[in-house]
């Protein structure tokens, strides 16, 4: 994503030149561009963004403060206090006043901050409440580097990328990261809801949160009321992230619930939409019928694409090689689906933190408690170790804000991100009332959906009421009869044996594609441990291990064999600068 990069120290020994090339690595899309934001003897700044989102002004100074803030505010109107005060101005009057950290706890938005004060000699680095926004940080050889991808310190001249041992592993097994790791030694993602200060004159980097999970408190409402509001803050939330100027807002639409309430809220609006999907997938036929009811326009885009591996190299290089290849199912698509829409509303998360998917794995439910040992080992494995469970920003009755720090924000955050590079993504269910309501409510409400199924049948009734969930094969109702539970129950079983069987469900067929000749035979050699980079970190063979097993029918293991193509794919792109763009074949 579009965003700062820089350095500060009291004696820089990085250049200009070297955070302009560093910041121009992030710009994928025409409509981005890199400018130059600061610099004097102890700070660099250079910063990233779409021109066409730049509507209000993103910088103020005041005497020797200067505050730069990159991302939107979506209750800038509730924290002014004068006409045309923007965010940057909040910032600096808080932070004189001393009333800095109240501030950012009642922020609802999606941001990095930077605020530097000349007088004291810091910079001040400031996170949104959910971490929404990535941005990595770096505190070594006399100098604080940060930059809004991680490859932009492979330009910064005091770094030297090592990478981590330890996550190898973890990533093959889990598909993410977990906690604030990233695969360089000494190279983290800034935490959520966190105040970063940096001091020239002794070199030292202190950071404290402003706001934790402790802060939702309990709420008592019925089933019904709490279905109510529910569907109100889901009606608002969309629309406020619908706002535009001058550009278009779209709807990426699956054949799930989340983009179908963004789409029903905001459809009078006339947005594009778009879903995409190997022919005869269930999304593209559900959402046909949803945009039938919305009375938008629509476009099918098929996934299936000649020379498919390859052309998914780039998002790796834009994901930073922390999110697997096997999801990028749509890699090949950003530039035609650009040229529709300026920025997507997504349903990131909606399933998670109103729907309760986070609340089982595995045959197991967990409700009403906080974050431990047991849970985390359960989630995790061995590798819940990498991320601090007794956190005090977990301190919530509830297993979602460990759940969603890690596989929300590291994992499908990272799909978010991919996107975002081409297209800006706005993430309406993330919305701070909305959040708080959920998390108010009892986990027994939010369980299977029921308060969130709920809702969107009484808000949305046209949306819901006949149209069926691509995966369960059903509409909703919230009087289900024996006969609808069975056949919603022999639909997600079909669902689940075709995917473990590698029959294609929905958007690609990656099982079978990686079993072409030609395509296992480039994978085969790409990964051989003889000539690859990944057998440096790591003493298993990923071709025998997983592709040989695939590829003659013994096992799935497409997850795994992807997994292994994104680490090597990764590594040639760091050290062997291969791979980091794709050039069609003639």
């Amino acid at each position: 994503m579009a965003g700062f990069v820089g350095a500060c120290s009291r004696a820089l020994s990085v250049t200009e030149a070297s955070v302009a090339r560093a910041a121009q690595m992030t710009v994928y899309s025409p409509k981005a561009t890199e400018v130059p934001v600061f610099a004097d003897r102890a700070l660099i700044v250079h910063r990233s963004f779409f021109g066409f989102l730049e509507t209000t002004r993103n910088h103020a100074q005041a005497g020797g403060l200067h505050a730069w803030v990159d991302g939107e505010i979506y209750n800038q109107a509730e924290l002014a206090t004068a006409p045309g005060e923007v965010f940057a101005d909040t910032l600096l009057r808080h932070y004189r006043d001393g009333r800095l950290e109240q501030l950012l706890a009642r922020v609802d938005g999606v941001y990095i901050a930077l605020l530097y004060d000349t007088d004291r000699r810091q910079l001040h680095v400031l996170v949104d409440r959910y971490g929404l926004r990535p941005f990595y940080l770096y505190h070594g050889q006399g100098h604080l580097l940060f930059g809004a991808e991680v490859k932009c310190f492979l330009e910064l001249e005091t770094f030297t990328p090592r990478i981590r041992r330890d996550v190898v592993d973890s990533f093959m097994h889990l598909e993410h990261f977990l906690g604030d790791t990233t695969w360089f030694e000494g190279v983290w993602v800034a935490a959520p809801s966190t105040w970063y200060t940096y001091s020239l004159d002794d070199d030292s980097l202190r950071q404290k949160r402003y706001w934790t999970w402790a802060a939702m408190k309990p709420r008592t409402l019925t089933l019904d009321e709490a279905a109510e509001e529910m569907g109100m803050l889901l009606d608002q939330a969309n629309k406020s992230r619908a706002i535009h100027d001058g550009y278009t807002v779209g709807v990426a639409l699956s054949g799930g619930m989340d983009s179908r309430a963004i789409l029903a809220a905001v459809h009078e609006q006339n947005p594009p939409t778009y879903t995409f999907g190997i022919e005869g997938s269930a999304d593209v036929a559900v959402a046909k019928q949803v945009v039938a009811v919305a009375g938008v326009t629509h476009i099918a885009y098929d996934t299936h694409v000649d020379h498919w591996l390859e052309q998914r190299f780039s998002g790796i290089w834009k994901t930073d090689g922390m999110f697997n290849v096997y999801h990028m199912h749509y890699s090949h698509l950003m530039d035609k689906i650009a040229a529709v829409m300026d920025v997507n509303l997504s349903g990131f998360l909606g399933d998670a933190v109103i729907g309760g998917t986070y609340l089982s794995k595995k045959g197991k439910t967990f409700l009403s408690q906080r974050i431990n040992t047991e849970v985390a080992r359960h989630y995790y494995g061995p590798y819940y170790t990498q991320c601090d469970l007794n956190d005090s920003f977990f301190d919530l009755d509830k297993v979602d804000p460990y759940l969603f720090y890690n596989r929300g924000r590291r994992m499908i955050g990272m799909g978010a991100e991919e996107a975002a590079k081409i297209i800006p993504q706005r993430v309406p269910f993330m919305d701070n009332k909305l959040m708080e309501l959920s998390y108010a409510l009892p986990d027994a409400y939010r369980v299977n959906s029921g308060v969130y199924y709920r809702a969107l049948l009484r808000k949305y009734p046209a949306f819901y009421e006949t149209i069926p969930n691509a995966s369960s094969g059903v509409p909703l109702t919230e009087h289900p009869t024996l006969a609808y539970a069975l056949r919603k129950k022999y639909n997600k079983l079909v669902y689940a044996v075709k995917y473990k069987l590698g029959i294609p469900t929905s958007y690609t067929d990656v099982y079978n594609w990686i079993k072409v000749p030609e395509t296992a035979a480039a994978i085969r050699q790409l990964l051989d441990p003889k000539t690859a980079l990944y057998a440096q970190y790591t003493s298993d063979d990923y071709v025998t291990k997983f592709l040989e097993p695939h590829v003659q029918g013994k096992h799935n293991y497409m997850k795994q064999v992807m997994g292994a193509v994104t680490v090597e794919i990764w590594l040639q792109q760091v050290f062997n600068k291969k791979y980091r763009r794709y050039e069609a074949k003639h």
